[in-house]
């Protein structure tokens, strides 16, 4: 069965299997109409997150892997216990709330155990434009930050970044300004990469910093991925706004 997306057909067999690959989703049947349009998609689901989280992942999948957009009344996600097996690994550690500490020199430094969360990222092309939007969270709250671009691959990758770093920066007070340097899909180890590098001022210093995430057929959350993975570890030195300060709503029903 081929299932149809903006500009072209998928094997259905792909997409369910790039949607098993998703965080927590087991697995995934989609259930499509004669032409190929999605009617419903089921998935089964660790009891790790919400089922709203998780619509949100198959949502953002389905943008950035067929350009199509979905009524999210069509998804449809079952959560089960990981059973007997996961009873006898070793529980969470208690839900202790951290102190921020200063550094010898002075700098604020926030637990590691706090870093900034991806939850979602979805883009939406027409017209030869795009605009790219992510959600982050950081304690508990969530915030969305958008960018807008011209509709190339390339450019897409940029945006999607550039949103990120948006949404990084409302969680933050400070002088510090990041700037997506570039942005690169490249093969490392025969997987398909995405690799940034951002240009971070701070302190009168510019500094370089580089991320990396494998695509796994979703090259737009990759980006976002990546784009975290390059500037959370400097934000340990920021101090986090009040949350009084952050932008926060649910996220976008596209």
């Amino acid at each position: 069965m081929l299932l149809r997306g903006r500009e072209k057909v998928f094997p259905q067999e792909d997409v369910e299997k790039t949607l098993t690959g998703l965080r927590d989703v087991k697995s995934a049947r989609i259930v499509a109409d004669e032409d190929g349009g999605i009617l419903e998609i089921h998935a089964v689901a660790s009891a790790g997150r919400s089922p709203k989280q998780i619509a949100r992942d198959v949502e953002s999948m389905l943008v950035a892997k067929l350009g199509l957009r979905i009524d999210h009344r069509k998804i449809s996600i079952a959560q089960v216990d990981e059973g007997e097996e996961a009873a006898e690994e070793p529980g969470p550690e208690p839900d202790v709330e951290f102190e921020p500490e200063e550094t010898p020199s002075g700098r604020y430094l926030w637990p590691d155990e706090r870093r900034v969360r991806f939850i979602g990222v979805s883009v939406a092309q027409s017209q030869l434009k795009a605009e790219a939007r992510v959600e982050l969270a950081l304690n508990g709250l969530d915030t969305i930050a958008s960018a807008e671009g011209v509709d190339a691959p390339d450019s897409v990758l940029r945006i999607v970044s550039e949103a990120t770093l948006r949404a990084v920066q409302r969680f933050f007070e400070g002088d510090q300004v990041f700037s997506v340097s570039a942005v690169k899909e490249v093969t490392v180890g025969g997987r398909p990469t995405v690799v940034v590098n951002i240009c971070l001022l701070a302190d009168g210093e510019e500094k370089d910093l580089v991320g990396a995430c494998p695509t796994n057929r979703d090259t737009a959350r990759a980006a976002a991925l990546a784009t975290l993975g390059a500037v959370n570890r400097f934000l340990r030195r920021c101090r986090p706004k009040e949350p009084t300060e952050y932008e926060v709503g649910p996220a976008s029903d596209s």
